[in-house]
């Protein structure tokens, strides 16, 4: 019976093949006899046009026409001119192959060394920034992923067949699944026991049988939760997805390109045997299997990645969790509004257990992909299991990995709908089919990724928690600098912590919330420093916001040599190389004519400003903002500040600086200016002397009497003196201008174009506070709240009052209501899944919101204004 269930299925498997080999051989039948009537039809046509062709002399001649016997004679003179230009060809090639060979040939021209990105900070790292780079390696060129070295191979079928061979050789590792240690971990039976008690009180009830039942129900849906989590990473299915992509991802990327000094840091980093974390920053869904992808392909072990549960869908959640994806929800706390204790436990629990068998982690620490090309925000949730992890003993220590990730074209589509309002949409199988046939059939360009330098957490947290003391003379000095340790002194901006973490306040106290906090946002602010700008990102950049109303090729050409030059001078590099106008025309060709217009006949560019495509523009452009921000938000101040920006003014740098403070405060949850170990005043003060340099602003000297000098010479005397109290307060100082503004039109086009990169944020912000009113004695849902704001923006844009219509974005609105949260002007609770805004009892009328309005649209300055 078995034998012939085995010949039935072999006889299906080959007439499956034939059927397949009769299509294959009719389709290129019809394929090669289509090309041959094409050329059939070819030769005719030039046979006619060779026959019937007649030449017209420029002196009207009528008379004068070329027969066929003119045309060969014509034809036999052009063969005779190619004769004799072959034959001085080749006199030139040997009179110069005769040069060669008698003098040397000259030195090529040393390569231009790129930037090392990625470097641990200095301040909180000092011993992790000297290990694991390779000095010799740090000026090395980029290289690309999707080549394999086959050349060298020695047989035919290796060179061949080079994939298979690059997947067979593969490093094995062995990754233990940890299931069922999870479940006799005695924390998560504590958790349970935990659980079963609170449920057991919410329904009034004290029996053992009770309790009893009530357990083995949070037990098996412990269990439930465990299973429907946890990853099955296996070597067999990444050696076979790594042959697949080596053959996909040719497909729609013309490169995946990193930095052989980096790969190098991060194999000595695997010998260490320390778990690494990988945090990179989230563009797209393909963001995963390219990292493990490079890793394996590196014999670096793969990490364990958590992933949202939108993404267990059939097929390909199967695969993704076979290739190290463990899923975990997005909101984890049910209808009630109680915390969700078990499945917590749960996922606290499997993590640890993870890093004890030696697993590498990655997780992406702003939580989900990035709407509008810039950061978000980050989620500290698992990054507190991790340094939980460390606090507890699980594990002696970890490396921290931030991960820079930067593409040409984003791969999965943009996100307009979700920027105009529109609810997203859920992953299926049947729209995961269809982006993955509308990927292969399309061009994205160039994918860059850099691994930054990984540095120790425990060192990390050392750095965080020194006991509090008076600096040495040594650190005082770097205090001078503007770098100070985050225990001397407490910035003035202080950072909150993620709303929307995994974890609450009853799992971490508050102080243990701080520190993952500044960890999480040292990592972002990292990993922003380190992302390489795009072709399309500096393109888009310079048509958004130099070139709105359109501009010719020279000029974008220009454009882009001056911008590549300031990049370069502040270290900062660039993901593309060679001659301005190649990189211009592969940016255009890669953005495409649905947000690029280009007129070959006059030879204009014109970026596509009207909603919705502005928005996806401006998702490339903002992949810039973390270059220009600081420069922006001074530029911002400075219009604040000046009552008339044509004429040449005298300002105080403390008047610059406090204002630029305000703006800092009034975008923090747009950018992460500085590092937790930064002061805010040190970074306004380096912007200040960057607009110094650029002769905007310039030093005023102030002459100071005789006996001003001594006045100063004994205040200094004081202030060194160690034995005075560091509680007495410091004396006023007297904010004289110091500053001269230089009025000029050089003066006034940057500082219109610095302050046009922020000015969308900032009339999302204004309009934001306006529909406040509406909110006066009434609650109002988040969805609700933010269309009526959409709709405002829309009504002002089309009166005018509103000059940028990348304005209408959800997610600056969004931001402003969390600012507004923090102000306390506005507050919120979840009820039946659905958060519902109010206002706050000391804002609940419209004459207690005028002074948040007056705040919001300060920096609403009218555009004409310098005229």
């Amino acid at each position: 019976m078995q034998g012939s269930v085995f010949e039935t299925i072999y006889v299906l498997f080959l007439m499956v093949y034939c059927c397949f080999l009769l299509l294959v051989s009719t389709y290129t039948i019809l394929v090669w006899k289509e090309a041959y009537a094409m050329v059939d039809v070819l030769t005719t046509r030039l046979h006619d046009a060779y026959t019937n062709w007649t030449f017209r002399p420029a002196d009207n001649d009528n008379e004068s026409r070329l027969t066929l016997s003119g045309l060969r004679r014509i034809g036999g003179l052009q063969k005779r001119n190619k004769i004799a230009e072959k034959e001085l060809n080749k006199q030139v090639k040997e009179k110069y192959l005769y040069q060669v060979k008698e003098n040397p040939p000259p030195p090529a021209a040393p390569l231009k060394p790129r930037p090392f990105m990625g470097l641990s900070c200095k301040n909180c790292t000092p011993s992790s920034r000297n290990l694991l780079v390779n000095r010799a390696r740090e000026n090395s060129n980029i290289k690309n992923i999707l080549r394999v070295d086959a050349l060298k191979a020695n047989n035919f079928l290796t060179r061949k067949f080079c994939h298979i061979v690059q997947a067979y050789r593969l490093k094995k590792y062995d990754f233990p699944q940890v299931s069922d240690t999870v479940l006799h971990d005695e924390r998560l039976r504590e958790a349970l026991q935990m659980a079963t008690t609170k449920d057991l009180q919410d329904m009034d009830k004290a029996d053992d049988e009770t309790y009893q039942k009530q357990l083995k129900k949070n037990e098996n849906r412990a269990k439930t939760i465990l299973y429907d989590m946890r990853s099955t990473l296996s070597d067999f299915l990444l050696r076979l997805t790594s042959w697949v992509m080596y053959k996909v991802l040719p497909c729609f990327l013309s490169s995946v390109v990193a930095h052989p000094g980096q790969v190098e840091m991060l194999k000595k980093a695997a010998e260490s045997g320390v778990p690494l974390i990988f945090l990179p920053l989230h563009r797209s869904h393909l963001d995963y299997i390219l990292i493990s992808f490079i890793l394996l392909n590196n014999d670096i072990r793969s990490p364990l990645v958590a992933a949202g549960d939108n993404l267990r869908i059939p097929l390909f959640g199967f695969l993704l969790r076979g290739l190290g994806a463990f899923y975990i929800k997005r909101r984890i706390d049910p209808v009630l509004g109680r915390k969700d204790i078990v499945y917590r436990a749960v996922l606290h629990t499997y993590m640890m257990e993870a890093l004890r068998a030696g697993h590498n982690i990655e997780f992406f620490i702003e939580g989900g992909r990035t709407r509008t090309g810039k950061p978000c925000m980050p989620k500290g949730g698992i990054l507190s299991v991790i340094v939980d992890a460390y606090m507890d003993g699980t594990i002696e220590d970890a490396l921290l990995v931030p991960v820079s990730i930067n593409y040409e074209r984003l791969v999965d589509g943009n996100f307009v709908r979700e920027q105009l309002g529109q609810p997203k949409q859920m992953e299926s199988l049947g729209s995961a089919l269809k982006a993955i046939w509308s990927v292969l059939n399309s061009n994205y360009g160039m994918m860059r990724i850099d691994f930054n330098q990984p540095f120790s957490i425990k060192e990390l947290i050392k750095t965080f928690h020194i006991p509090s003391r008076s600096p040495t003379p040594e650190e005082k000095e770097i205090v001078s600098n503007g770098t100070v340790p985050p225990l001397f002194k407490k910035p003035k901006l202080v950072s909150q912590p993620s709303t929307a973490s995994l974890y609450g306040t009853d799992v971490v106290e508050e102080k243990h919330r701080k520190l993952v906090d500044s960890i999480a946002r040292h990592v972002i602010y990292d990993c922003t420093q380190a992302t390489a700008i795009m072709s399309t990102n500096a393109v888009a950049f310079l048509l958004l916001n130099r070139f709105r109303d359109g501009c010719t090729m020279d000029q974008l050409v220009v454009a882009l040599d001056k911008l590549r030059a300031e990049v370069d001078w502040a270290g900062r590099d660039l993901g593309f190389s060679g001659d301005s106008l190649d990189v211009v025309n592969h940016a255009l060709d890669v953005l495409g004519p649905a947000l690029v217009r280009r007129d070959k006949t006059q030879n204009t560019i014109l970026p596509v400003c009207m909603l919705p495509n502005v928005i996806e523009l401006a998702y490339y452009s903002n992949g810039m903002m973390s270059f220009y921000v600081v420069d922006a938000i001074i530029a911002t101040a400075l219009f604040t500040l000046l009552p008339d920006v044509t004429c040449s003014s005298q300002l105080s740098e403390d008047d610059i600086i406090e204002r630029s403070k305000e703006l800092c405060d009034l975008l923090k949850y747009e950018f992460i200016i500085n590092k937790p170990c930064q002061t805010i005043e040190s970074v306004i003060a380096d912007g200040i002397d960057n607009l110094k340099n650029k002769e905007i602003l310039t030093q005023k000297e102030i002459l100071y009497t005789e006996d001003e000098k001594w006045s100063q010479r004994v205040a200094k005397t004081f202030d060194d003196d160690d034995s005075s109290s560091g509680d007495d307060a410091a004396p006023p100082k007297i904010n004289e201008p110091n500053l001269q503004f230089n009025s000029n039109t050089t003066t006034l086009q940057h500082l219109c174009f610095l302050r046009g990169l922020i000015r969308p944020l900032i009339e999302a912000y204004y309009i934001t506070g306006t529909v406040l009113h509406k909110l006066v004695d009434r609650n109002v849902t988040e969805k609700e709240l933010v269309l009526d704001i959409m709709e405002e923006i829309k009504k002002e844009l089309h009166l005018g009052s509103l000059s940028y219509s990348e304005s209408l974005s959800v997610d600056p609105v969004r931001n402003c209501l969390k600012l507004l949260q923090h102000w306390q002007v506005l507050e919120s609770h979840t009820q039946d899944k659905i958060r519902m805004y109010y206002l706050s009892e000391h804002y609940d009328d419209n004459e207690s919101l005028k002074p948040i309005l007056i705040k919001l649209c300060r920096f609403k300055t009218p555009l004409n204004n310098n005229k």
